[in-house]
């Protein structure tokens, strides 16, 4: 017997126990049950079905209605699926939607007693619910806070719909409103909807206002059984609780309001009121300044933490003094040297330099000035001036501790990190129980990605000098480059203990709080570092993009303009400012402030890098591109620019593919070429059968495509005995999918902190056998390191369509429908390995039923775009106009736009090509529910070029709205044409733009297929590799297998088709 089908008696035996369980009221049985056959085939149309119905025997009707919906499509031809359906709805209160259901299920000829009594039901429930007006009229005298005439009106409604639960909700809206007993009319409204927990919450809410206490308790609990996940309910069982005197219980509940709304001001407020009553002094701060960032009326806690890092003394009021000193006497060469320190602290670095020249000229054998002169020359990036000046004040002193440790700094800054460890080493030999040398020593190793030893070397300096600050300063930011942000905070404040006005500090703690996510704090101890030194740009900046982090962008550009003021010659400043006009779409000036930020530092990585991407979210991908190649110019060194360089060229027309191949080649032709000669042989034992090491590299494991896509399969490949799975995540972003990944993980490392040469070295210390990389030319990618051949296999895989261009990268992870070998084989360095697809397709939580298609009653095509703006340049207009001149009652919606209102340069480019605005409709970025149910307002979208929609045909597939695309020349071009080939709907590909045209215009005469294509592409999508995650794994586990056999054969790499156990029945062949 083979696997599938020992997997199809697995699912019956367990589906008769569930229905055994079900039918015998043994639900909790019945569910884990149902839930193990949806976990093992989550498109099992009985389980689902059932799901929806147990939901519903206990009152949850709407968390029902996914399994419903899911059943349905699965098998549409189920009448029962339909009629379930439709009976869950109107439970759920969506009565216009069940009688859509129930209407459809008639015409499709489920018109037997049963549908016509449910109809009638539906009906009736209809009739007895007010109207859209009349519902209306009693919220806009609600708005307008009209609250006599609203009962009035609300009373009057009851009389003609007394069985409304809307009318004696709002009824007792209306009376809690004017001051008067509600409590009636909310317990009314309850046993009207027995299941609504936002209607046992208000009946809570009106126990409480009489004080019963316990019955309130009790109406809290019953809203929380039928929504766990409503923070309100939780926040104000608190309340309750409190007033009860059950004070651990109350605490609890406030917790649980926290957890699913960390911003909630009031719950942590409430939190810190229980705390202080429980003589929790310490939590209740926590709890206060959680509460503060949401309401900063209600501030309380944490004043004074003190000054941290003063730079010595008020330094302007000490360079007064020495200058005092030194008009008296001018040859006075400790008043020069200790204004050259003042003026460093003032980061008036040039002056600093020259009062330590005129000390020098004074006493030119004193160690101290020089290393002083050296201090002040490192401050203005003068490192081989500041090597020397420290070299000079060692022929003075050569046992200088402090000199060498100096002199490393600098080395490391050189790039001449074993003569920089050797300093450090040399200083600490000198002073072995001196904390300073251990602090120095751990910091240069820290600049190394050395942190296990930085860590022990800074926890002993703390041992030696527990009342030293830079000891506990430098510990807090090795543990924060560590991602250990809370023992971080730890540190910083026991920094603070000591100095707690000395605002660095402050900034140091705030940015582990930011770090750590928590935003509001780390704003309010940016504000408090303000507070005590109000003139530091640096400040300034980090504040702004707490600000920004936390979507406060307005916010952000006020503390940058007064850090622009303070200091309009930084050019990380203007750095800063041009991002957070990036994120207000306000491009041109976010492109002014890149050019300020250049002008006054050419060499600033990150201006040359956000100018490109600028361009690029504006569709300037030409400027973009420009913008790299003029950076190359001048800096070739930076891999980020070429790679940004070559993502850009992936989004532009190619009217010679092998020169952008060529273009991708150059990359490993100038980066990788000159590491090829340190490259060393692998240890890793050649046993063919063996667990495998598997490591994964991203700066994607969070909320993005890539995450979303792989994730089904690592759960496939973690459950697999023979594989034993790494990830090196290198972004410090961490939202809910990165612990998500890192929990399923066994083995999760963030490198952000490791250069790409150190990761290639700990990659190649893990013994990883398969390397496979999953950003290609994207932000944060590794490529570096996989150039440096830590693994003996490396492969490329999703997360860029074009080759990686590195000799090292052995193999692209690829389908046969994505990159047909006859044409792009040798557009890789790489060989080509092909899964049955190269990622699964697993459908939102969020998606609703498909609608029928919105042609049928508008009597006009709709049209669609749902990808990314940047993706929508000027050819892509030109050739979509082609298709709305030749159907001109057509419209066309355009939908992730980045604000409001119509795009100007999109209307522009539509006017140029004939296309007024009145057919244009666009929307903004929204989440993804409103996103999917977009779709129902189109009837097919058209895909852009050269960069075609991935992850937005997906979606429109699984509304129900095909994709026309043309099959282009390039790999990036063809993501449509693989999806529409995987589900067979070739009818929607083009060969060019005429066929673009014809084939659109044929749609619109034939408007009835076009509705029938609606209703079946889940269906396709669901019965192809795409829908079938444990395939695609089959194949890629085998795959990594199979390319393990070769190495330990001492093959070559070869292209090859992923060996699969099983053929998914429908799919094309090649």
């Amino acid at each position: 017997m083979n696997a599938d089908a020992t997997l199809e008696t697995q699912l019956d035996t367990q589906l008769a126990l569930a229905l055994k369980a079900h039918q015998a009221g043994h639900l909790e049985e019945a569910e884990d049950l149902y839930v193990a056959i949806l976990q093992a085939q989550p498109y099992h149309a009985i389980a689902n079905h059932n799901m929806g119905l147990l939901a519903g025997q206990v009152g949850q009707f709407r968390a029902g209605l996914p399994y419903l919906r899911k059943a349905l499509s699965v098998n549409p031809d189920e009448g029962q699926f339909w009629l379930s359906l439709a009976d869950g709805l109107l439970k759920a209160g969506e009565r216009d939607e069940a009688l859509d259901i129930i209407d459809t299920a008639i015409g499709r000829g489920l018109d037997n007693d049963q549908a016509q009594t449910l109809r009638a039901r539906i009906a009736t429930a209809i009739a007895a619910a007010p109207t859209a007006d009349e519902c209306q009229h009693v919220v806009a005298l609600y708005q307008a806070a009209r609250y006599v005439e609203m009962e009035t009106a609300t009373r009057a409604l009851i009389a003609r719909y007394p069985t409304s639960d809307f009318a004696w909700s709002v009824l007792g809206t209306v009376l809690q409103a004017q001051g008067k007993d509600a409590l009636d009319a909310l317990q009314t409204t309850v046993q009207l909807t027995p299941y609504d927990a936002e209607a046992h919450c208000n009946l809570a809410n009106a126990w409480q206002a009489r004080g019963e206490h316990a019955q309130a308790v009790q109406s809290y609990q019953q809203a929380l059984q039928f929504n766990p996940a409503f923070a309100e309910a939780h926040s104000n069982l608190g309340g309750a609780l409190l007033a009860l005197g059950a004070l651990a219980e109350a605490e609890d509940a406030y917790l649980q309001a926290i957890a699913l709304r960390p911003d909630y001001g009031m719950a942590h407020f409430n939190l810190g009121n229980t705390r202080k009553a429980r003589g929790d002094l310490d939590g209740a701060v926590g709890a206060y300044n959680a509460a503060l960032a949401s309401m900063p009326g209600d501030a309380e806690v944490l004043c004074n933490l003190g000054n941290a890092l003063q730079a010595l003394e008020r330094n302007e009021e000490a360079a007064d003094s020495y200058r005092r000193a030194l008009a008296l006497e001018p040859r006075l060469v400790m008043a020069h040297s200790n204004l050259g320190a003042a003026l460093q602290n003032l980061e008036q670095y040039a002056q600093s330099e020259a009062s330590y020249r005129t000390a020098l000229s004074l006493a030119p054998r004193h160690a101290d000035l020089w290393n002083g002169l050296g201090n002040s020359l490192q401050s203005q990036q003068r490192l081989d001036d500041a090597a020397d000046a420290y070299r000079q004040a060692l022929a003075v002193q050569p046992d200088y501790s402090q000199a060498h440790s100096n002199l490393g700094g600098v080395l490391v800054s050189l790039g001449e990190f074993d003569a920089a460890i050797a300093s450090y080493r040399r200083a600490l030999e000198l002073q072995p129980d001196s904390a300073d040398a251990h602090t120095q020593l751990g910091l240069g190793l820290q600049s190394v990605g050395e942190l296990d030893e930085a860590l022990a070397l800074h926890q002993r300096a703390v041992q030696l000098a527990p009342d030293k600050l830079q000891a506990h300063t430098c510990l807090g930011h090795c543990l924060k480059q560590m991602r250990r942000f809370e023992e971080a905070q730890v540190a910083y404040r026991q920094a603070l203990a000591l100095a707690p006005d000395v605002a660095n500090l402050h900034n140091d703690l705030a940015i582990a709080v930011q770090d750590a996510g928590d935003y509001p704090q780390a704003i309010r101890i940016y504000q408090h570092a303000l507070e005590l030194d109000p003139r530091s740009s640096l400040i300034h900046c980090n504040l702004s993009v707490a600000f920004e982090d936390s979507g406060q962008s307005e916010q952000a550009l006020e503390y940058l303009q007064r850090a622009r003021d303070i200091a309009p010659d930084s050019s990380r400043v203007h750095f800063t400012m041009g991002n957070c006009l990036r994120s207000l779409k306000r491009y041109d000036e976010a492109l002014a402030s890149y050019a300020r930020s250049l002008e006054i530092q050419d060499d600033f990585i990150g201006s040359h890098l956000n100018t490109c991407a600028t361009y690029s979210e504006m569709g300037r991908t030409d400027d973009a591109v420009q913008a790299c190649r003029t950076a190359l110019a001048r800096y070739p060194q930076y891999d980020e620019v070429y790679s940004n360089m070559l993502f850009g060229l992936s989004h532009m027309h190619a009217d010679d593919p092998a020169a952008m191949v060529a273009e991708h080649f150059g990359f490993g032709e100038r980066y990788e070429t000159p590491l090829r000669a340190a490259w060393q042989p692998h240890a890793n034992e050649r046993d063919p059968q063996r667990q495998l090491k598997i490591g994964l590299v991203s700066g994607d494991f969070c909320n993005h495509a890539v995450a979303h896509f792989i994730t089904p399969l690592l759960e496939e490949l973690v459950a697999m005995p023979q594989f034993s799975l790494y990830a090196y995540y290198n972004n410090s972003r961490v939202d809910n999918v990165t612990m998500r990944i890192a929990q399923l993980l066994p083995n999760w490392l963030p490198v952000t902190h490791l250069s790409q040469e150190k990761l290639a070295e700990r990659i190649r210390a893990d013994g990883i056998d398969i390397l496979i990389d999953l950003s290609g030319h994207t932000a944060k990618n590794c490529l570096l390191a996989f150039a440096r051949k830590p693994a003996p296999i490396q492969m490329s895989w999703i997360g860029y369509p074009l080759t990686t261009g590195l000799q090292a990268m052995d193999y692209y992870l690829s389908d046969r429908h994505f990159s047909p070998p006859e044409t792009f084989a040798s557009h890789f360095t790489e060989k080509l390995i092909f899964l049955p697809t190269i990622a699964p397709f697993l459908p939102s939580e969020n998606a609703d039923g498909i609608l029928p298609a919105p042609v049928l009653k508008n009597k006009y095509l709709t049209f669609g775009s749902f990808n990314r703006p940047n993706k929508l340049n000027r050819q892509t207009i030109a050739r979509w106009a082609r298709v709305l001149r030749a159907i001109p009652d057509a419209r066309m919606l355009l939908a992730a736009m980045p604000a409001p209102g119509p795009h100007p340069g999109l209307t522009a480019w539509f006017a140029e090509e004939g296309i007024s605005a009145d057919r244009l409709i666009f929307e903004p970025r929204a989440n993804m529910a409103s996103f999917l149910a977009m779709h129902h307002r189109v009837d097919m979208c058209l895909d852009t070029a050269p960069y075609g929609g991935g992850t937005t045909t997906f979606h429109g597939l699984w509304m129900g709205v095909p994709t026309l695309t043309v099959a282009g020349p390039t790999v990036p071009s063809r993501a449509g044409t693989s999806i529409l080939r995987h589900v067979q709907l070739e009818e929607f590909i083009a060969r060019d733009d005429e066929e673009f045209v014809s084939k659109a215009l044929y749609m619109a005469a034939n408007p009835m297929l076009l509705g029938a294509y609606r209703f079946s592409t889940r269906h396709r999508l669901a019965q192809t590799a795409l829908g079938q995650p444990k395939l695609i794994a089959e194949g890629l586990a085998n795959s990594l297998r199979l390319a393990w056999q070769r190495w330990c054969e001492d093959l070559p790499p070869v292209s090859f088709d992923a060996p699969l156990d099983s053929q998914l029945p429908g799919e094309i062949a090649a």
